[in-house]
C-alpha cells in the first residue's frame, strides 16, 4: 500500500516489519517486489515523493571538492522509482574476468564467482518478462548482423547489449499494482531517514530502529528483523558514514575502506564517423529487434589485451546525435513520455514531409531489417567508454554542513587520474589502427578527437555508474559488506547498491545489481523459513 508521510493524521507513526528496505528506486522496489513473492512484509521507506525530482529540486545538495562529478546532480532522482525514471534500461552482465583479481590495475577480485551469478541474471530476465535464451542467441545475432564486428581486431570482443522496452524501465509504474495493492508492503514516500540506532547489551550488534522523517515534521518509526539499504551509491554511503559516525566508527574502526574507492565509468566522444556508404553502416552498426527487444553492439577490450598493457576495462560503442528535428525525434520523445514524465524538447522547424519521410523510414527499417534507422542528418560517433582505475583517494565523506532535515551532506573528493587519460588515449589508438585495417574504412571515415584536449573542452565526463564506496570483499578490514551483502558491523544491515561493487567492470551496472537483489531475496527468505 502507497503511504504519504506528509498526509498522515498522526504526528509519529511506528511500525513493526520483517524487512525495511530504505530507497524506491530500482534496486529497492525490485527486491520489496521478490520478496513480496516469497510472503515476507515489507516496509519501503522513500524520502521523495510521487513525482520524480532531481536533487536540486529536493533540497539535496553535496560539496564537490575534486573534479565535478555531474552524477551528483544529473545521474540521480529522488521520488518513487528512483533513477529508473530516467535509465536509459540497458543490460548487460559482467564478464567473469570482470569479477577476478586484475592486480594490473588495482582490481581486488568479487568474493562471489561470475557461475554463481548466471542463474540470478536469467531470473532477471524472466521477472522482467524479456525472451528466453537471449544470452544463448548472442552469437548467432552477431553472426547475421554484425560480422565485420566480430572480425574487427583480436584486441577487441564484441557482446551485445539489451534494452528494457521503455514501457517496462519505469519501475514505479511496472509494479504499480503491488505498490498500491498490497498490504503487506507498505510504500512510504516523503519518509527520509534521519537516524539509524543500534541496539544495547545483547542487541548491541543489530540496527535497533530506523527513524524517518517528512518536511512538515511527521515522523515513522520503524522496527525491523532485517534492513537492506537500496538507496543509490551516494545516498547509501552518506547513511553509512552517518550511522558510522553514530555508533562509535563500529563500521571504519576495522579499517574497512568506508566511502573510499569511489569511481565511475569515464565517456568521450573518442572520433567522428563520416559514412562513405550510409546504408551498409546502418546495417553494419545499428541496434536490432529480436523478440521486440533492442541490442547494441560493443567493442570491449579484450581481457588479454588488458593484461598484456596493464589497461583497466574499456568498450567503444556506436552513437549519433539529431538536432530535435527529425522523425526519429518525436519517435523517441513520445516512447520517453511511456516511461514517465521526462520530456525532450523537439525542434518545431521540421517539415511534416520529412517528418512523414524519416518515420515511413523508421518504420521500413524496423519491420524490413529489424534494425534502427540511423537518420542520414545524423552526426555519427564512436563514443568509448572506460573503468576507472581503483584509487582509494576518490572518496566520499561527511561534510560539516546540514540539510534542511538535520542531516551532514554528502562531500566529494573525485578526481580524473592521469591513468585514466592514457586509457582513452591508447584504447582509442586501438581502435583507430583496428578501424583503418579493417573493411570499415571503405563504409566510413573515423576521425579521432585530439584526446589532449578532452579535459578543457568538457568531452570527458562520468556516466553516472557510481561503485567502491561500500566495497564487497572477504575480511572487515578490507570491505565494508560480506559476500552475502551483509554489513560487518551489524548482524541485520544489508546493502543492494552498486557502492559494493569492488570494481566497476565492462557493463552497465543495472542488469548486475537486480541479479544481486535476486541472490539477496533468496539470502533473506531463509531467515524466515
Amino acid at each position: 500500500m502507497l503511504r504519504d508521510l506528509t498526509k498522515t493524521d498522526e504526528k509519529t507513526v511506528t511500525r513493526r516489519t520483517q524487512v525495511c528496505i530504505i530507497g524506491a528506486g530500482v534496486a529497492g522496489i525490485f527486491l520489496a517486489q521478490l520478496l513480496r513473492s516469497y510472503g515476507v512484509r515489507v516496509v519501503l521507506l522513500e524520502a521523495g515523493g510521487n513525482a520524480s525530482l532531481t536533487p536540486a529540486e529536493s533540497g539535496i545538495q553535496c560539496n564537490q571538492i575534486g573534479d565535478t562529478y555531474n552524477g551528483s546532480e544529473l545521474g540521480r532522482v529522488f521520488g518513487l522509482g528512483g533513477t529508473s525514471a530516467i535509465w536509459g534500461g540497458q543490460l548487460l552482465p559482467l564478464t567473469s574476468t570482470d569479477l577476478l583479481a586484475r592486480p594490473q590495475v588495482g582490481c581486488d577480485a568479487w568474493p562471489i564467482s561470475y557461475s554463481e551469478l548466471i542463474p540470478y541474471y536469467e531470473k532477471v530476465l524472466y521477472l522482467l518478462g524479456l525472451p528466453n535464451g537471449m544470452f544463448s542467441s548472442e552469437e548467432s545475432v552477431s553472426q547475421k548482423y554484425y560480422s565485420e564486428l566480430l572480425n574487427f581486431s583480436s584486441e577487441f570482443q564484441l557482446r551485445l547489449s539489451e534494452w528494457l522496452p521503455f514501457k517496462k524501465r519505469n519501475f514505479a509504474h511496472f509494479y504499480d499494482k503491488v505498490i498500491k495493492s498490497d498490504s503487506e508492503l507498505e510504500v512510504w514516500i516523503n519518509a527520509a531517514v534521519v537516524e539509524l540506532t543500534k541496539g544495547n547489551g545483547n542487541d548491541s550488534t543489530r540496527l535497533k530502529k530506523i527513524v524517518a522523517c517528512s518536511q512538515t515534521g511527521k515522523t515513522l518509526v520503524v522496527e525491523a528483523d532485517y534492513v537492506v539499504v537500496c538507496a543509490g551509491t551516494l545516498e547509501s554511503t552518506r547513511l553509512m558514514l552517518a550511522f558510522d559516525e553514530s555508533s562509535n566508527n563500529s563500521i571504519s574502526k576495522t579499517g574497512a575502506p568506508l566511502g573510499n574507492y569511489f569511481s565511475d565509468h569515464l565517456s568521450v566522444s573518442a572520433g567522428k564517423i563520416q559514412s562513405i556508404n550510409h546504408k551498409r553502416y546502418n546495417q553494419l552498426t545499428a541496434p536490432t529487434f529480436q523478440s521486440g527487444v533492442m541490442r547494441t553492439p560493443r567493442l570491449e577490450l579484450s581481457h588479454k589485451t588488458q593484461s598484456l598493457h596493464h589497461l583497466p576495462s574499456a568498450f567503444g560503442h556506436f552513437t549519433f546525435t539529431t538536432r530535435g528535428n527529425t522523425g526519429f525525434d518525436i519517435v523517441r520523445t513520445w516512447l520517453r513520455k511511456r516511461q514517465g514524465k521526462i520530456e525532450l524538447p523537439v525542434s518545431t522547424t521540421s517539415s511534416l514531409g520529412r517528418v512523414i519521410k524519416d518515420m515511413t523510414a523508421l518504420s521500413f527499417w524496423r519491420y524490413y531489417h529489424h534494425q534502427l534507422w540511423l537518420p542520414p542528418s545524423a552526426e555519427l560517433l564512436l563514443q568509448l567508454d572506460i573503468e576507472q582505475t581503483p584509487n582509494r583517494d576518490n572518496r566520499l565523506y561527511l561534510a560539516e554542513e546540514r540539510d534542511s532535515l538535520k542531516r551532514k551532506i554528502l562531500a566529494i573528493d573525485w578526481r580524473v587520474r592521469k591513468e585514466d587519460i592514457h586509457t582513452i588515449q591508447f584504447v582509442s589508438h586501438l581502435i583507430n589502427k583496428a578501424w583503418q585495417a579493417s573493411k570499415f574504412q571503405n563504409i566510413a571515415n573515423l576521425k579521432l578527437i585530439n584526446t589532449d584536449l578532452m579535459e578543457l573542452n568538457n568531452s570527458l565526463y562520468d556516466v553516472y555508474h557510481p561503485t567502491g564506496t561500500l566495497k564487497m570483499g572477504t575480511t572487515p578490514d578490507n570491505s565494508v559488506v560480506n559476500s552475502d551483502l551483509q554489513l560487518w558491523a551489524s548482524d541485520n544491515v544489508y546493502i543492494n547498491s552498486t557502492a559494493v561493487f569492488p570494481s566497476a567492470g565492462s557493463a552497465n551496472p543495472t542488469f548486475t545489481l537486480l541479479a544481486m537483489a535476486t541472490r539477496l531475496a533468496d539470502h533473506l527468505n531463509k531467515k524466515f523459513i
